[in-house]
Protein backbone atom coordinates (compact mmCIF):
# COMPACT_ATOMS: atom_id res chain seq x y z
CA UNK A 1 0.00 0.00 0.00
CA UNK A 2 1.56 3.50 -0.98
CA UNK A 3 2.81 5.20 2.14
CA UNK A 4 1.60 8.58 3.19
CA UNK A 5 4.12 11.32 2.94
CA UNK A 6 4.02 13.62 5.81
CA UNK A 7 3.01 16.86 4.67
CA UNK A 8 5.05 18.79 7.21
CA UNK A 9 8.54 18.05 5.77
CA UNK A 10 10.79 20.80 4.44
CA UNK A 11 13.15 21.09 1.37
CA UNK A 12 16.58 22.51 2.42
CA UNK A 13 16.94 25.60 0.37
CA UNK A 14 20.08 25.66 -1.59
CA UNK A 15 23.12 27.94 -0.46
CA UNK A 16 25.09 30.15 -2.45
CA UNK A 17 29.03 29.07 -2.31
CA UNK A 18 31.50 31.92 -3.29
CA UNK A 19 34.67 30.65 -5.24
CA UNK A 20 37.97 31.55 -3.58
CA UNK A 21 39.01 32.80 -6.79
CA UNK A 22 36.47 35.63 -7.04
CA UNK A 23 38.76 38.22 -4.82
CA UNK A 24 41.78 37.39 -7.10
CA UNK A 25 40.26 38.51 -10.09
CA UNK A 26 38.96 41.51 -8.66
CA UNK A 27 42.92 42.07 -7.65
CA UNK A 28 43.68 41.69 -11.46
CA UNK A 29 40.84 44.17 -12.60
CA UNK A 30 42.20 46.85 -10.31
CA UNK A 31 45.63 46.66 -12.00
CA UNK A 32 44.71 47.47 -15.04
CA UNK A 33 46.72 50.03 -16.60
CA UNK A 34 45.52 53.57 -17.13
CA UNK A 35 45.39 53.22 -21.26
CA UNK A 36 42.98 50.22 -20.46
CA UNK A 37 40.50 52.43 -18.86
CA UNK A 38 40.45 55.37 -21.11
CA UNK A 39 39.76 52.94 -23.76
CA UNK A 40 37.07 51.43 -21.71
CA UNK A 41 35.47 54.62 -21.34
CA UNK A 42 34.75 55.30 -24.75
CA UNK A 43 33.78 52.40 -25.76
CA UNK A 44 30.02 51.84 -25.96
CA UNK A 45 27.64 51.54 -22.96
CA UNK A 46 26.50 47.93 -22.86
CA UNK A 47 22.56 47.97 -22.78
CA UNK A 48 20.88 46.56 -19.41
CA UNK A 49 18.11 44.15 -20.50
CA UNK A 50 14.96 44.44 -19.16
CA UNK A 51 13.85 42.58 -16.62
CA UNK A 52 10.99 41.04 -18.07
CA UNK A 53 7.53 40.25 -15.66
CA UNK A 54 6.82 36.87 -15.24
CA UNK A 55 3.81 36.02 -16.79
CA UNK A 56 0.16 35.66 -14.95
CA UNK A 57 -3.17 33.84 -14.90
CA UNK A 58 -5.27 36.10 -18.20
CA UNK A 59 -8.48 37.39 -16.85
CA UNK A 60 -10.10 35.20 -19.73
CA UNK A 61 -8.80 32.36 -17.48
CA UNK A 62 -9.73 33.68 -14.29
CA UNK A 63 -13.53 34.21 -15.88
CA UNK A 64 -13.75 31.19 -17.19
CA UNK A 65 -12.53 29.29 -13.85
CA UNK A 66 -15.38 31.39 -11.55
CA UNK A 67 -17.93 30.27 -14.07
CA UNK A 68 -17.20 26.62 -14.37
CA UNK A 69 -20.13 24.55 -13.46
CA UNK A 70 -22.66 26.13 -14.73
CA UNK A 71 -26.07 27.01 -12.68
CA UNK A 72 -26.71 25.77 -9.19
CA UNK A 73 -29.73 23.61 -10.00
CA UNK A 74 -28.61 19.90 -11.72
CA UNK A 75 -29.91 18.94 -14.99
CA UNK A 76 -31.98 15.34 -14.68
CA UNK A 77 -29.27 13.60 -16.48
CA UNK A 78 -26.99 15.17 -13.58
CA UNK A 79 -29.55 14.21 -10.92
CA UNK A 80 -29.73 10.12 -12.07
CA UNK A 81 -26.13 10.33 -12.11
CA UNK A 82 -26.09 11.62 -8.47
CA UNK A 83 -28.89 8.99 -7.48
CA UNK A 84 -27.08 5.69 -9.14
CA UNK A 85 -25.02 6.04 -6.00
CA UNK A 86 -26.85 2.88 -4.60
CA UNK A 87 -25.79 0.52 -6.69
CA UNK A 88 -21.92 0.01 -6.72
CA UNK A 89 -21.64 -0.94 -10.60
CA UNK A 90 -23.78 1.84 -11.44
CA UNK A 91 -21.80 4.48 -10.09
CA UNK A 92 -19.90 7.54 -11.89
CA UNK A 93 -17.02 8.71 -10.86
CA UNK A 94 -13.92 8.95 -12.82
CA UNK A 95 -10.64 9.98 -11.95
CA UNK A 96 -8.38 12.64 -14.19
CA UNK A 97 -4.48 11.59 -14.18
CA UNK A 98 -1.43 14.29 -15.43
CA UNK A 99 1.94 12.40 -15.18
CA UNK A 100 4.63 15.43 -14.45
CA UNK A 101 8.18 15.93 -15.12
CA UNK A 102 9.42 16.06 -11.75
CA UNK A 103 7.81 16.44 -8.52
CA UNK A 104 5.83 19.69 -7.37
CA UNK A 105 7.21 21.45 -4.23
CA UNK A 106 4.54 20.74 -1.96
CA UNK A 107 4.19 24.03 -0.58
CA UNK A 108 3.73 25.63 -4.25
CA UNK A 109 1.36 22.13 -5.05
CA UNK A 110 -0.88 23.50 -1.69
CA UNK A 111 -0.66 26.94 -2.81
CA UNK A 112 -2.15 26.41 -6.17
CA UNK A 113 -4.73 23.73 -4.69
CA UNK A 114 -6.23 26.98 -2.46
CA UNK A 115 -5.98 29.48 -5.53
CA UNK A 116 -8.09 26.91 -7.44
CA UNK A 117 -10.44 26.37 -4.94
CA UNK A 118 -10.72 30.03 -4.53
CA UNK A 119 -11.51 30.87 -7.93
CA UNK A 120 -13.70 28.07 -8.80
CA UNK A 121 -16.79 28.30 -6.70
CA UNK A 122 -18.08 25.07 -7.64
CA UNK A 123 -15.32 23.11 -6.13
CA UNK A 124 -16.25 24.22 -2.84
CA UNK A 125 -19.80 23.13 -3.39
CA UNK A 126 -21.75 20.04 -2.08
CA UNK A 127 -24.84 18.73 -3.13
CA UNK A 128 -28.62 19.61 -2.01
CA UNK A 129 -31.50 17.36 -2.06
CA UNK A 130 -34.75 19.02 -0.06
CA UNK A 131 -36.17 15.05 -0.03
CA UNK A 132 -39.22 16.33 -2.30
CA UNK A 133 -39.98 13.71 -4.69
CA UNK A 134 -39.10 15.05 -8.75
CA UNK A 135 -37.34 17.93 -7.14
CA UNK A 136 -33.94 18.33 -9.03
CA UNK A 137 -30.79 18.23 -6.55
CA UNK A 138 -28.95 21.99 -6.03
CA UNK A 139 -25.52 23.48 -5.32
CA UNK A 140 -24.77 24.91 -1.96
CA UNK A 141 -21.93 25.95 -0.19
CA UNK A 142 -20.11 23.83 1.96
CA UNK A 143 -20.08 25.74 5.50
CA UNK A 144 -16.96 22.97 6.45
CA UNK A 145 -15.04 22.83 3.04
CA UNK A 146 -11.93 22.01 4.40
CA UNK A 147 -8.86 21.56 1.26
CA UNK A 148 -6.62 18.65 3.70
CA UNK A 149 -9.72 16.60 3.40
CA UNK A 150 -9.92 16.93 -0.26
CA UNK A 151 -5.68 16.96 -0.98
CA UNK A 152 -3.51 14.94 -0.13
CA UNK A 153 -0.30 13.09 -1.02
CA UNK A 154 1.15 9.80 -1.33
CA UNK A 155 4.57 8.43 -1.92
CA UNK A 156 4.55 4.80 -3.95
CA UNK A 157 5.89 1.79 -2.41
CA UNK A 158 9.30 0.26 -4.31
CA UNK A 159 10.38 1.84 -7.43
CA UNK A 160 7.16 3.70 -8.62
CA UNK A 161 6.70 1.26 -10.81
CA UNK A 162 3.80 1.07 -14.11
CA UNK A 163 2.03 -2.01 -12.06
CA UNK A 164 2.12 0.08 -8.59
CA UNK A 165 0.54 3.36 -10.08
CA UNK A 166 -2.04 1.21 -11.54
CA UNK A 167 -2.90 -0.85 -8.46
CA UNK A 168 -3.04 2.47 -6.12
CA UNK A 169 -5.50 3.60 -9.16
CA UNK A 170 -7.76 0.75 -8.76
CA UNK A 171 -8.41 1.61 -5.21
CA UNK A 172 -8.73 5.14 -5.33
CA UNK A 173 -10.73 5.61 -8.59
CA UNK A 174 -13.43 3.18 -7.30
CA UNK A 175 -13.33 3.99 -4.00
CA UNK A 176 -16.65 6.75 -3.66
CA UNK A 177 -16.74 10.48 -2.66
CA UNK A 178 -18.14 11.56 0.52
CA UNK A 179 -21.67 12.18 -0.17
CA UNK A 180 -21.90 15.10 2.41
CA UNK A 181 -19.02 16.74 0.42
CA UNK A 182 -18.09 18.37 -2.48
CA UNK A 183 -17.84 14.89 -4.40
CA UNK A 184 -14.09 15.32 -5.78
CA UNK A 185 -10.49 14.08 -4.49
CA UNK A 186 -6.59 15.09 -5.43
CA UNK A 187 -4.10 13.41 -4.75
CA UNK A 188 -0.90 13.97 -5.59
CA UNK A 189 1.56 10.71 -6.59
CA UNK A 190 4.96 11.05 -5.62
CA UNK A 191 7.78 8.38 -6.47
CA UNK A 192 7.08 7.26 -10.11
CA UNK A 193 9.69 6.08 -12.47
CA UNK A 194 11.99 8.68 -13.92
CA UNK A 195 11.33 11.01 -11.35
CA UNK A 196 8.14 11.45 -12.17
CA UNK A 197 5.10 12.18 -10.07
CA UNK A 198 1.24 12.69 -11.06
CA UNK A 199 -1.61 14.65 -9.81
CA UNK A 200 -4.70 13.04 -9.68
CA UNK A 201 -8.23 14.27 -9.71
CA UNK A 202 -11.16 12.33 -8.71
CA UNK A 203 -14.81 13.97 -9.22
CA UNK A 204 -18.35 12.78 -9.56
CA UNK A 205 -20.14 12.53 -13.26
CA UNK A 206 -23.07 15.02 -11.76
CA UNK A 207 -20.53 17.76 -11.73
CA UNK A 208 -18.79 17.75 -15.16
CA UNK A 209 -18.54 15.41 -18.38
CA UNK A 210 -14.83 14.83 -19.89
CA UNK A 211 -15.32 17.70 -22.35
CA UNK A 212 -15.98 20.40 -18.95
CA UNK A 213 -12.98 18.49 -17.04
CA UNK A 214 -10.69 20.26 -19.96
CA UNK A 215 -12.57 23.35 -19.75
CA UNK A 216 -11.69 23.37 -16.47
CA UNK A 217 -7.43 22.04 -16.58
CA UNK A 218 -7.15 24.27 -19.63
CA UNK A 219 -7.98 27.74 -17.76
CA UNK A 220 -5.65 26.32 -14.51
CA UNK A 221 -2.73 24.81 -16.21
CA UNK A 222 0.44 27.54 -16.43
CA UNK A 223 1.23 28.22 -19.68
CA UNK A 224 4.64 28.68 -18.24
CA UNK A 225 6.83 26.85 -15.55
CA UNK A 226 7.23 30.38 -13.62
CA UNK A 227 3.66 31.33 -14.01
CA UNK A 228 2.54 33.49 -10.93
CA UNK A 229 -1.01 32.91 -9.58
CA UNK A 230 -3.07 36.00 -9.59
CA UNK A 231 -4.07 37.49 -6.16
CA UNK A 232 -7.67 36.18 -5.59
CA UNK A 233 -10.18 37.83 -2.57
CA UNK A 234 -10.43 35.49 0.72
CA UNK A 235 -13.83 33.25 -0.02
CA UNK A 236 -16.20 32.67 2.69
CA UNK A 237 -19.01 29.95 2.55
CA UNK A 238 -22.99 31.22 2.47
CA UNK A 239 -24.89 29.36 4.74
CA UNK A 240 -27.97 27.86 3.43
CA UNK A 241 -30.64 28.63 4.99
CA UNK A 242 -32.93 25.21 5.25
CA UNK A 243 -36.32 26.46 5.02
CA UNK A 244 -35.86 29.14 1.85
CA UNK A 245 -34.07 26.61 0.18
CA UNK A 246 -36.77 24.02 -0.03
CA UNK A 247 -39.85 26.80 0.20
CA UNK A 248 -38.39 29.00 -2.45
CA UNK A 249 -37.70 26.06 -4.92
CA UNK A 250 -41.38 24.36 -4.40
CA UNK A 251 -42.62 27.68 -5.05
CA UNK A 252 -40.06 28.62 -8.23
CA UNK A 253 -40.71 24.51 -9.48
CA UNK A 254 -44.66 25.10 -9.06
CA UNK A 255 -44.80 28.46 -10.84
CA UNK A 256 -42.58 27.36 -13.55
CA UNK A 257 -43.66 23.89 -14.06
CA UNK A 258 -48.02 25.91 -14.03
CA UNK A 259 -46.57 28.06 -16.60
CA UNK A 260 -44.93 26.24 -18.88
CA UNK A 261 -47.28 23.56 -18.56
CA UNK A 262 -50.29 25.97 -19.42
CA UNK A 263 -48.43 27.33 -22.64
CA UNK A 264 -46.99 23.88 -23.95
CA UNK A 265 -50.65 22.15 -23.67
CA UNK A 266 -52.28 25.14 -25.67
CA UNK A 267 -49.10 25.09 -28.44
CA UNK A 268 -49.26 21.85 -28.53
CA UNK A 269 -53.23 21.61 -29.10
CA UNK A 270 -53.01 23.96 -32.25
CA UNK A 271 -49.78 22.42 -33.59
CA UNK A 272 -51.46 19.17 -33.41
CA UNK A 273 -54.55 20.14 -34.87
CA UNK A 274 -52.95 22.25 -37.45
CA UNK A 275 -50.69 19.40 -38.71
CA UNK A 276 -52.36 16.44 -38.25
CA UNK A 277 -50.96 14.15 -41.12
CA UNK A 278 -47.23 16.16 -40.25
CA UNK A 279 -47.13 14.91 -36.72
CA UNK A 280 -47.89 11.22 -37.85
CA UNK A 281 -45.17 11.46 -40.38
CA UNK A 282 -43.01 13.18 -37.27
CA UNK A 283 -43.73 10.85 -34.72
CA UNK A 284 -43.51 7.57 -36.96
CA UNK A 285 -39.79 9.16 -37.37
CA UNK A 286 -39.06 10.00 -34.17
CA UNK A 287 -39.77 6.04 -33.52
CA UNK A 288 -37.53 5.06 -35.82
CA UNK A 289 -34.86 7.73 -34.85
CA UNK A 290 -35.16 5.83 -31.07
CA UNK A 291 -34.59 2.42 -32.48
CA UNK A 292 -31.71 3.75 -34.39
CA UNK A 293 -30.02 4.98 -31.66
CA UNK A 294 -30.71 2.22 -29.49
CA UNK A 295 -29.88 -0.41 -31.57
CA UNK A 296 -27.31 -2.60 -29.50
CA UNK A 297 -29.90 -3.05 -26.69
CA UNK A 298 -31.38 -5.71 -28.86
CA UNK A 299 -28.73 -8.01 -29.34
CA UNK A 300 -26.56 -9.95 -27.30
CA UNK A 301 -23.12 -9.38 -26.87
CA UNK A 302 -19.68 -11.83 -26.74
CA UNK A 303 -20.07 -15.30 -25.18
CA UNK A 304 -16.56 -14.04 -23.79
CA UNK A 305 -17.68 -11.36 -21.46
CA UNK A 306 -21.12 -12.34 -19.83
CA UNK A 307 -19.96 -12.46 -16.24
CA UNK A 308 -19.58 -9.23 -14.22
CA UNK A 309 -18.13 -7.96 -11.34
CA UNK A 310 -17.11 -5.22 -8.85
CA UNK A 311 -13.39 -5.83 -9.41
CA UNK A 312 -11.37 -3.24 -11.56
CA UNK A 313 -8.11 -3.44 -13.21
CA UNK A 314 -7.08 0.11 -14.93
CA UNK A 315 -4.04 0.04 -17.93
CA UNK A 316 -2.99 3.21 -19.42
CA UNK A 317 -1.05 3.51 -22.74
CA UNK A 318 -0.22 6.23 -25.14
CA UNK A 319 -0.25 6.70 -29.37
CA UNK A 320 1.44 8.99 -31.25
CA UNK A 321 -2.03 11.36 -32.20
CA UNK A 322 -0.31 12.99 -35.47
CA UNK A 323 0.23 9.26 -36.68
CA UNK A 324 -3.56 8.43 -36.04
CA UNK A 325 -4.76 11.94 -37.07
CA UNK A 326 -2.37 11.93 -40.53
CA UNK A 327 -4.27 8.12 -40.99
CA UNK A 328 -7.45 8.77 -40.57
CA UNK A 329 -6.75 12.24 -43.46
CA UNK A 330 -5.31 9.21 -45.57
CA UNK A 331 -8.05 6.92 -45.27
CA UNK A 332 -11.14 9.38 -46.07
CA UNK A 333 -11.93 9.06 -42.25
CA UNK A 334 -12.37 11.12 -39.00
CA UNK A 335 -10.02 10.55 -36.30
CA UNK A 336 -13.49 9.34 -34.11
CA UNK A 337 -13.70 6.84 -36.92
CA UNK A 338 -10.68 5.52 -36.33
CA UNK A 339 -10.61 5.30 -32.80
CA UNK A 340 -13.43 3.09 -32.65
CA UNK A 341 -12.50 1.39 -35.65
CA UNK A 342 -9.34 0.72 -33.17
CA UNK A 343 -11.70 -0.64 -30.35
CA UNK A 344 -13.67 -2.69 -32.52
CA UNK A 345 -10.74 -4.28 -34.30
CA UNK A 346 -8.82 -4.86 -31.11
CA UNK A 347 -12.11 -6.96 -29.53
CA UNK A 348 -11.65 -8.88 -33.13
CA UNK A 349 -8.28 -9.56 -32.33
CA UNK A 350 -8.79 -10.66 -28.97
CA UNK A 351 -11.55 -12.59 -30.17
CA UNK A 352 -9.52 -14.69 -32.72
CA UNK A 353 -6.68 -15.95 -30.07
CA UNK A 354 -9.57 -17.86 -28.90
CA UNK A 355 -10.93 -19.37 -31.81
CA UNK A 356 -13.86 -17.39 -32.13
CA UNK A 357 -15.46 -15.23 -35.20
CA UNK A 358 -16.85 -12.39 -33.34
CA UNK A 359 -20.15 -11.07 -35.83
CA UNK A 360 -20.95 -7.65 -34.26
CA UNK A 361 -19.69 -5.65 -31.15
CA UNK A 362 -22.60 -3.70 -28.64
CA UNK A 363 -20.98 -0.55 -27.60
CA UNK A 364 -22.39 2.81 -26.75
CA UNK A 365 -20.54 6.41 -26.95
CA UNK A 366 -21.23 9.93 -25.93
CA UNK A 367 -22.39 12.65 -28.26
CA UNK A 368 -21.25 15.76 -27.34
CA UNK A 369 -24.43 18.46 -27.34
CA UNK A 370 -22.44 21.19 -26.07
CA UNK A 371 -22.96 24.55 -28.20
CA UNK A 372 -21.69 27.66 -28.17
CA UNK A 373 -22.41 30.10 -25.20
CA UNK A 374 -23.06 27.01 -22.84
CA UNK A 375 -21.80 27.30 -19.46
CA UNK A 376 -18.07 26.06 -18.86
CA UNK A 377 -18.23 22.81 -16.86
CA UNK A 378 -21.67 20.24 -16.57
CA UNK A 379 -22.50 18.06 -18.55
CA UNK A 380 -23.40 18.29 -21.95
CA UNK A 381 -23.61 14.71 -24.39
CA UNK A 382 -25.67 12.17 -24.91
CA UNK A 383 -25.61 8.57 -24.96
CA UNK A 384 -25.87 6.44 -27.88
CA UNK A 385 -25.87 2.48 -28.43
CA UNK A 386 -24.07 0.51 -31.63
CA UNK A 387 -24.10 -2.89 -32.68
CA UNK A 388 -20.55 -2.52 -34.41
CA UNK A 389 -20.47 -5.07 -37.33
CA UNK A 390 -17.01 -6.44 -37.67
CA UNK A 391 -15.02 -6.54 -40.29
CA UNK A 392 -11.16 -7.79 -41.28
CA UNK A 393 -10.46 -4.73 -43.85
CA UNK A 394 -9.99 -1.63 -42.62
CA UNK A 395 -11.81 0.38 -45.34
CA UNK A 396 -15.22 -1.59 -44.91
CA UNK A 397 -14.40 -1.09 -40.89
CA UNK A 398 -14.08 2.55 -41.43
CA UNK A 399 -16.77 3.04 -43.72
CA UNK A 400 -19.58 1.45 -41.89
CA UNK A 401 -18.07 3.15 -38.53
CA UNK A 402 -18.03 6.77 -40.30
CA UNK A 403 -21.68 5.74 -42.20
CA UNK A 404 -23.24 4.99 -38.74
CA UNK A 405 -21.75 8.24 -36.54
CA UNK A 406 -22.69 10.11 -39.39
CA UNK A 407 -26.33 9.68 -39.52
CA UNK A 408 -26.60 9.39 -35.34
CA UNK A 409 -25.43 13.28 -35.58
CA UNK A 410 -28.51 13.61 -37.80
CA UNK A 411 -31.00 12.15 -35.48
CA UNK A 412 -33.97 13.81 -34.37
CA UNK A 413 -34.01 11.83 -31.38
CA UNK A 414 -30.56 12.28 -30.80
CA UNK A 415 -31.40 14.02 -27.33
CA UNK A 416 -33.95 11.16 -26.37
CA UNK A 417 -32.35 9.60 -23.03
CA UNK A 418 -32.23 13.62 -21.72
CA UNK A 419 -36.18 14.00 -22.35
CA UNK A 420 -36.32 10.72 -20.45
CA UNK A 421 -34.95 11.64 -17.34
CA UNK A 422 -37.27 14.30 -15.58
CA UNK A 423 -39.69 11.40 -15.42
CA UNK A 424 -37.56 9.14 -14.24
CA UNK A 425 -36.87 11.19 -10.90
CA UNK A 426 -40.23 10.67 -9.80
CA UNK A 427 -38.76 7.02 -9.41
CA UNK A 428 -36.84 5.13 -5.88
CA UNK A 429 -33.25 5.89 -6.54
CA UNK A 430 -33.31 2.07 -5.91
CA UNK A 431 -35.44 1.77 -9.84
CA UNK A 432 -33.07 4.43 -10.64
CA UNK A 433 -30.13 2.20 -10.51
CA UNK A 434 -31.86 -0.89 -11.67
CA UNK A 435 -33.29 0.34 -14.91
CA UNK A 436 -29.97 2.08 -16.11
CA UNK A 437 -27.56 -1.31 -14.94
CA UNK A 438 -30.38 -3.22 -17.38
CA UNK A 439 -29.39 -0.65 -20.35
CA UNK A 440 -25.45 -0.28 -19.71
CA UNK A 441 -24.87 -4.26 -18.72
CA UNK A 442 -26.14 -4.84 -22.22
CA UNK A 443 -22.70 -3.39 -23.54
CA UNK A 444 -19.80 -5.12 -24.21
CA UNK A 445 -17.81 -1.61 -24.27
CA UNK A 446 -18.37 2.13 -24.04
CA UNK A 447 -15.72 4.31 -25.43
CA UNK A 448 -15.73 8.04 -25.02
CA UNK A 449 -12.71 10.42 -27.22
CA UNK A 450 -12.31 14.08 -25.75
CA UNK A 451 -9.91 16.83 -27.40
CA UNK A 452 -7.52 17.51 -24.81
CA UNK A 453 -5.01 20.58 -24.57
CA UNK A 454 -2.71 20.96 -27.93
CA UNK A 455 0.05 22.89 -25.79
CA UNK A 456 2.76 22.68 -23.29
CA UNK A 457 1.09 23.25 -19.97
CA UNK A 458 3.00 23.18 -16.16
CA UNK A 459 1.67 22.26 -13.33
CA UNK A 460 3.25 23.84 -10.00
CA UNK A 461 6.25 24.49 -11.94
CA UNK A 462 6.14 21.29 -13.76
CA UNK A 463 5.36 19.83 -17.42
CA UNK A 464 2.32 17.51 -17.93
CA UNK A 465 3.96 14.58 -20.38
CA UNK A 466 0.41 12.91 -20.39
CA UNK A 467 -3.13 13.30 -19.51
CA UNK A 468 -5.68 10.44 -19.18
CA UNK A 469 -9.33 10.26 -17.98
CA UNK A 470 -9.59 7.24 -16.15
CA UNK A 471 -13.24 6.35 -17.01
CA UNK A 472 -16.40 4.66 -14.16
CA UNK A 473 -17.36 1.43 -15.61
CA UNK A 474 -21.10 1.09 -15.40
CA UNK A 475 -21.91 -2.24 -15.58
CA UNK A 476 -19.92 -3.16 -19.37
CA UNK A 477 -16.99 -5.41 -19.96
CA UNK A 478 -14.68 -2.46 -20.38
CA UNK A 479 -14.87 1.35 -20.77
CA UNK A 480 -11.83 3.40 -22.85
CA UNK A 481 -11.54 7.56 -22.55
CA UNK A 482 -9.09 8.95 -24.58
CA UNK A 483 -7.38 12.21 -24.40
CA UNK A 484 -5.75 13.82 -27.23
CA UNK A 485 -2.70 15.89 -25.26
CA UNK A 486 0.03 17.75 -26.79
CA UNK A 487 1.17 14.87 -29.47
CA UNK A 488 -0.19 11.75 -27.60
CA UNK A 489 -2.93 9.92 -27.75
CA UNK A 490 -3.57 8.76 -24.36
CA UNK A 491 -6.25 5.96 -23.68
CA UNK A 492 -6.98 4.50 -20.62
CA UNK A 493 -8.89 1.50 -20.05
CA UNK A 494 -11.72 0.37 -17.10
CA UNK A 495 -11.52 -3.10 -17.37
CA UNK A 496 -13.71 -5.86 -15.64
CA UNK A 497 -11.53 -8.80 -14.86
CA UNK A 498 -14.46 -11.32 -15.08
CA UNK A 499 -15.78 -10.68 -18.07
CA UNK A 500 -12.18 -10.13 -19.98
CA UNK A 501 -9.99 -12.56 -17.77
CA UNK A 502 -6.41 -11.57 -20.07
CA UNK A 503 -6.42 -7.55 -19.74
CA UNK A 504 -3.21 -8.04 -21.43
CA UNK A 505 -4.17 -9.91 -24.21
CA UNK A 506 -6.63 -7.36 -24.98
CA UNK A 507 -4.64 -4.39 -24.45
CA UNK A 508 -2.05 -6.22 -26.86
CA UNK A 509 -4.47 -6.72 -29.39
CA UNK A 510 -6.21 -2.87 -29.46
CA UNK A 511 -2.69 -1.41 -29.84
CA UNK A 512 -2.06 -4.19 -32.54
CA UNK A 513 -5.09 -2.52 -34.31
CA UNK A 514 -4.46 1.02 -34.15
CA UNK A 515 -0.53 0.14 -34.85
CA UNK A 516 -1.83 -1.31 -37.97
CA UNK A 517 -4.23 0.97 -38.99
CA UNK A 518 -1.28 3.75 -38.48
CA UNK A 519 0.81 1.54 -41.01
CA UNK A 520 -2.22 0.86 -43.76
CA UNK A 521 -2.77 4.31 -44.34
CA UNK A 522 0.60 5.96 -43.09
CA UNK A 523 1.65 6.47 -47.15
CA UNK A 524 -1.51 7.05 -48.73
Amino acid sequence: MPQSVNPDLTHMSSTTVVRNDEKSSDVIASQSSAAEKKSLKKSSVKKVPAVQEKSTVSAERLAKLRAWGGGKIMSASEAIMWRMEVLPKTRSTGTSLHILEGTPDWSRFMATMEWMVAVVPRLRQKVFETGVIGQLPSWVDDESFSLHYHVRRVSLPGEGAHSELMSFLESFSTTPCDRSRSPWEIVLIEGLENKRSAFAMKIHHSMTDGAGLIQLFDALLARTADEQLSPVAKWEAKKPLWRRQVGGRLLTDFWQFSTLASSAGRQAYKWISDRETEFSRMALDYSRSIMALTQAQSGGGSPLFRKRSLATRIEIFELPFPALKAAAKNAGASFNDVYLAGIIGGFRRYHEAYDISLDAVPLSFPVSVRKPGDPEGGNRFSGVSYRAPVYSDLNTQLKEVGDFVSQVRQEPAIDFFNQLMPGMLAMPNSVIAALMSLVTSRMDAQASNIPGMRETVYLSGCKVLTHYAIPPRPGCAVMYAMITHDDKACIALNIDPAAIVEPQLLIDSVTAEFNGIINQFSNK
